[in-house]
C-alpha cells in the first residue's frame, strides 16, 4: 500500500476511534457574522456543546480572548482535568482578509499549520456558534463546532436556534454532545500570581518645578503590600493609550486627591478606564476598579452622570463603620475576621479627609447609584448621614469614602489611626482588592514594555512640609 493510502487509512481510523465528526468530500463553506466587532468579541466564553474534538480531554473548558496592538487576539484555552489539574493553551488569532473580519486562523505552535476559526453567529453579550473543518486531500473532512456562551449555561430556544444555523450551513449535528460545565467553581481556579494595577495620577494643585502631575506614595504601598505591582496611569495620554494599558493590567484605583471630578485629566482618565471596564466586564472579562474618597466620587459622577455630592463637616475625622445589613455577606467584607469587623464597628479606625459626601437620602433617591451599588457602610457628620462604602451589584467596581491606605502609610496627621486593628484593616482591604485583581490575565505584550510601564522607573520623593503626605512620585 503507498505512503498515502496508509496515511489516509490512519486518519480515518484515528478520527473513527475519538469519536470526531468526519465525512467524505470537502469542507462546507458556511456563511459567516456580517459585519463581525472583534473587539466586541473579546473576553471569556464558556464551551456549552461541541462536536468532539481529540485535543479536549477535560470539562469546564472555556476560551479568554484580548485584543493586541498590532489587531491579532490573544487566545488562552484552558479545562479541568480528571486529576483535578488545568490544562491550558495559548495562542493567536489574526483576521485572514479584512473583508470578512469573522474568518481567522488561530495559532497554537510554530510550525504547524493554523487552524481555520469561524464565528458563523454571535450577538457578543450571550451565544457564538463557532465553526472549524480539517480537510485532508479534498477527500473527506474532519468538522469542529463549538456553541459557546458568556456563562456556563445557555438557554434552550437559543441551542436549538443555533442547531438549525449549524444543519443549513451543512455541517451534521449528529455528533454533537453537551459539554460538562458543572463543578466548576468549586475546582481549584487558576489565578493571576502577578498582578499589575494601574493608579490614576492626578494634576498638581499648585505649580511644581519639573512636574505637573503626582501619584501619593502610600497608594503604592498599599497595593504592593497585598502583592501588586503598580503602573502609574499618567494623565492627558490618547484613548489609545489608555486602551493599550487597560489590555495590559489586570486593575485600576482611582485615588483620593482635590482634582476635578467634572474637567481634569484624572476626570478624562477614570471615564475612559471606567467605561474599559463596564465594557470589558460585560464580556465576562473580570477587571475590578477601586475608588477611594474623591475616587469614590468620582465613581458616582460616571455611574450616575450627575455631581451629586452634600457638604459634610469630615475633614481630618476617624470614624467607626456603620454597617448594612448586606456588609458581612459582600464580597468586600465576607473574608475579614469577626474580631477586626466588631472593632472596625466600634472604634474610629477609617480616617475621613472629604468636605463632600454622597448623602444616604440621595442614593437611595437616585435610581442609577440605587441600582449600581450595594451600601455597605454608612457614617455621620452628626447632621448628614452619608454613604461610605459601596460595592457594584454586578460587577467587580468598589468605593471608599474613607482612606484604608493611610493607617499603614501616612504619619502626619494625628487624626489618623495606627493601632493594630487600623493597621489591619489596611492590610485586609488591599488583599481584597489584589485578590479581585488576580482573577484577570491582561497582560504586557512584552517583558520590556512591562517593566518600563511599571512605578519601578519612578523615586519618591519627602513630600513638603505642609503637605498631609510622606511621599509622593511626581511626574
Amino acid at each position: 500500500m503507498e505512503g498515502s493510502q496508509v496515511l489516509f487509512v490512519l486518519l480515518l481510523t484515528a478520527a473513527a476511534a475519538d469519536g470526531q465528526s468526519l465525512h467524505f468530500g470537502r469542507c462546507p463553506n458556511p456563511p459567516v457574522q456580517k459585519d463581525f466587532n472583534v473587539a466586541k468579541y473579546m473576553g471569556t466564553w464558556y464551551e456549552i456543546e461541541k462536536l468532539p474534538a481529540l485535543f479536549e480531554r477535560g470539562k469546564c473548558n472555556q476560551a479568554s480572548y484580548s485584543l493586541l496592538s498590532d489587531g491579532t487576539v490573544r487566545v488562552h484555552n484552558a479545562e479541568l482535568l480528571s486529576n483535578g489539574k488545568i490544562n491550558s493553551i495559548e495562542g493567536v488569532a489574526k483576521v485572514k482578509n479584512s473583508t470578512q473580519p469573522a474568518i481567522l486562523d488561530v495559532s497554537f505552535f510554530k510550525g504547524v499549520p493554523d487552524s481555520p476559526y469561524w464565528v458563523l453567529s454571535t450577538d457578543y453579550q450571550s451565544y457564538s456558534l463557532v465553526y472549524s473543518c480539517a480537510d485532508y486531500y479534498g477527500t473527506f473532512h474532519i468538522d469542529f463546532a463549538w456553541i459557546l456562551a458568556r456563562t456556563r449555561l445557555l438557554n434552550k430556544e437559543v441551542l436549538s436556534q443555533l442547531h438549525d444555523e449549524l444543519v443549513s450551513a451543512g455541517v451534521s449535528i449528529n455528533h454533537l454532545a453537551v459539554s460538562d460545565q458543572t463543578g466548576c467553581e468549586r475546582a481549584k481556579a487558576k489565578i493571576n500570581e502577578r498582578p499589575i494595577i494601574g493608579i490614576l495620577a492626578q494634576e498638581n494643585r499648585t505649580p511644581a518645578p519639573y512636574s505637573t502631575a503626582y501619584i501619593a506614595a502610600s497608594y503604592v504601598k498599599f497595593l504592593e503590600s497585598a502583592g501588586a505591582r503598580v503602573v502609574p496611569i499618567m494623565v492627558n495620554q490618547t484613548a489609545e493609550q489608555y486602551a493599550r494599558l487597560f489590555n495590559s493590567i489586570n486593575g485600576v484605583l482611582f485615588p483620593g486627591g482635590s482634582a476635578s471630578i467634572t474637567s481634569s485629566g484624572y476626570q478624562r482618565s477614570a471615564k475612559i478606564f471606567y467605561e474599559l471596564a463596564i465594557e470589558a466586564n460585560k464580556r465576562g472579562d473580570y477587571f475590578p476598579v477601586w475608588g477611594t474618597c474623591l475616587g469614590y466620587e468620582q465613581l458616582t459622577v460616571l455611574t450616575s452622570g450627575d455631581k451629586l455630592l452634600s457638604r459634610t463637616n469630615t475633614s481630618g475625622v476617624p470614624l467607626p463603620m456603620h454597617f448594612t445589613k448586606e456588609a458581612k455577606q459582600s464580597r468586600m467584607f465576607k473574608s475579614f475576621p469577626a474580631e477586626l469587623m466588631e472593632d472596625l464597628a466600634s472604634e474610629p479606625l477609617t480616617e475621613h479627609s472629604h468636605k463632600w459626601s454622597v448623602s444616604v437620602l440621595t442614593h437611595n433617591t437616585n435610581n442609577d447609584l440605587k441600582n449600581f451599588y450595594k451600601v455597605l457602610s454608612t457614617n455621620t457628620d452628626g447632621e448628614i448621614e452619608f454613604v461610605s462604602t459601596v460595592e457594584a451589584y454586578d460587577y467587580p467596581i468598589y468605593g471608599t469614602q474613607w482612606h484604608p491606605e493611610k493607617n499603614a502609610f501616612e504619619w502626619r496627621r494625628p487624626y489618623i489611626p495606627h493601632s493594630p486593628s487600623a493597621v489591619k484593616t489596611t492590610f485586609y482591604m488591599a488583599q481584597f482588592f489584589v485578590n479581585e485583581a488576580r482573577k484577570n490575565f491582561h497582560r504586557f505584550e512584552s517583558e520590556e514594555e512591562e517593566r518600563s510601564a511599571l512605578i519601578y522607573n519612578y523615586n519618591p520623593v519627602r513630600a513638603v512640609p505642609n503637605s498631609v503626605f510622606e511621599q509622593k512620585y511626581m511626574f
